[in-house]
């Protein structure tokens, strides 16, 4: 009786503790199934979230003039730029223009590391544009939306065609029989810059070959010419020009805009003063980075010189393997607006400068100088050496 008083006693107890252990036994086996459905879930929305993110994007931009160049030195044509996120380098990419009802190929590249396609194409105005990324591994084909070409009107060019003369009308020589500053041991000669062979011919000459204190290289006689005819003035726009340099060192050809000589004296904060815009200065072959150079000077109110942005640039890297900028035609241009200014050389952008913004007009100019402190690198065994512009053109926005 005992005993079985006791087993009695004993199995509610054993139930009451078995109870728990069995629902803790089912919520062990529960447990790991609800958690990893949550981790699913969860797994879920970050992919979600990742997709997003890796959503591929497209998108094309193009200037509103032509001043790009092809390779094969086809010029007149505009550049563009297709970019695509994410960035996937190599990946093939074509331009479309549209035609009639038909998209149709008219250039086509690799992105870059940047996810870019940098282009050139022929853009009528209003011409539709597009660009598209072909299939990629486990990325789908992709295209932008298409632009619309702005093509902005002419304002003003000269191709110099024909010999002789710069039109008179247009060019003037510019500080004629001047010795200043850094130029001490140069002076610009009148009808140094001519036409000859359908392009505007800049020349450097010596002078003398004579020695002194003050010009222990010589003294040389420069070529610089301004469009100063006030309807070829310009204010924000594209100029561009066609040039092939020299390719002497101790010298430098440059074109550029500054405040007309007509106008106000161009000292104080650029946007009141004006500023001098140099497109392109090229300093010769067999420079480290490759001799071109873009800058924007202003002065300050009391005349002297007072900030100065830009410089040379990496552009060796835009050439072939062995090549100069003296070797052939390049389109050289600016494009500037009141937030500041985009360089290109053959319609690809080399430099981006926001500050120093001129809002004054600028007059073209055109020279080939030697400065003093060039000098002693002069490497030219002949004399007369040249620079040849074959074409200025100036683009600026429509009225509304």
């Amino acid at each position: 009786m005992f005993g079985t008083a006791r087993i009695v006693k004993l199995r509610p107890m054993a139930i009451a503790i078995a109870a728990p252990l069995m629902i803790g036994l089912t919520v062990q086996a529960l447990s790991p199934a609800g958690a990893a459905s949550d981790q699913v879930e969860q797994a879920a929305v970050v992919a979600k979230e990742a997709a997003a993110k890796r959503a591929a994007t497209a998108k094309i931009s193009l200037a509103a003039a032509p001043v790009g160049q092809a390779a094969n030195g086809k010029a007149g044509l505009t550049p563009g730029v297709a970019t695509f996120r994410p960035a996937r380098p190599g990946r093939a990419v074509t331009i479309q223009r549209l035609s009639g009802t038909t998209w149709k190929v008219v250039a086509k590249g690799k992105q870059d590391r940047r996810g870019q396609l940098v282009f050139n194409v022929s853009a009528s105005k209003d011409a539709q544009f597009r660009a598209v990324a072909a299939k990629h591994k486990s990325d789908a084909a992709v295209q932008s939306d298409p632009v619309t070409s702005a093509s902005w009107d002419l304002s003003w060019g000269d191709e110099f065609t024909g010999n002789g003369a710069l039109d008179p009308k247009r060019w003037t020589d510019r500080q004629v029989g001047e010795r200043f500053g850094r130029r001490m041991c140069s002076e610009v000669k009148a009808g140094t810059a001519r036409r000859q062979g359908g392009a505007a011919v800049l020349k450097v000459t010596r002078l003398t070959a004579k020695k002194t204190k003050k010009c222990p290289h010589g003294q040389f006689g420069n070529a610089m010419v301004m469009a100063e005819n006030v309807e070829d003035h310009m204010t924000y726009g594209y100029a561009a020009a066609r040039i092939k340099f020299q390719s002497n060192r101790g010298q430098h050809s440059a074109f550029w805009l500054q405040v007309p000589s007509n106008g106000a004296p161009a000292a104080g904060a650029p946007p009141a003063s004006g500023a001098e815009i140099d497109i392109a200065e090229y300093f010769g072959d067999g420079r480290k980075k490759g001799g071109l150079a873009s800058y924007i000077h202003w002065n300050k109110p009391n005349g002297k010189e007072g900030g100065s942005i830009g410089g040379e640039f990496p552009s060796r890297q835009l050439l072939p393997r062995g090549k100069e900028w003296s070797d052939k035609w390049h389109v050289y241009s600016v494009e500037w607006d009141p937030t500041g200014y985009t360089f290109r050389v053959d319609g690809i952008v080399t430099k981006v400068i926001r500050g120093g913004v001129s809002h004054r007009e600028e007059a073209v100019v055109l020279s080939a100088l030697t400065s003093d402190w060039e000098l002693p690198a002069m490497n030219a065994r002949k004399f007369p050496t040249v620079t040849k512009y074959d074409w200025v053109r100036v683009w600026q926005r429509p009225a509304a």
